[in-house]
């Protein structure tokens, strides 16, 4: 009973970790097309961009494997 709700829990925080990084993310190219700079100088550096193409994958992947654990049935169950 405890590993579906620490499942669904872990989703959830993913899941709303992931949407504000997509809402900052999309608040920088807002910022970047208004003001004529460019991403990388925004964040600090070639590095820090791709650090946040990184974050978001991460994320991403994070929200997918969270997601698949909730349906996922435990192989070794006991009486």
């Amino acid at each position: 009973m405890k590993k579906p709700i620490l499942s669904i829990a872990v989703f959830l925080l993913s899941f709303f970790s992931l949407l504000i990084s997509l809402k900052l993310f999309w608040n920088l190219g807002i910022y970047v097309d208004e003001y004529g700079t460019s991403p990388s100088i925004v964040s600090g550096g070639e590095f820090w961009h791709s650090m946040d193409w990184l974050r978001l994958f991460l994320l991403f992947l994070l929200c997918v494997v969270s997601f698949i654990s909730i349906f996922s049935t435990n192989q070794n169950k006991s009486n």
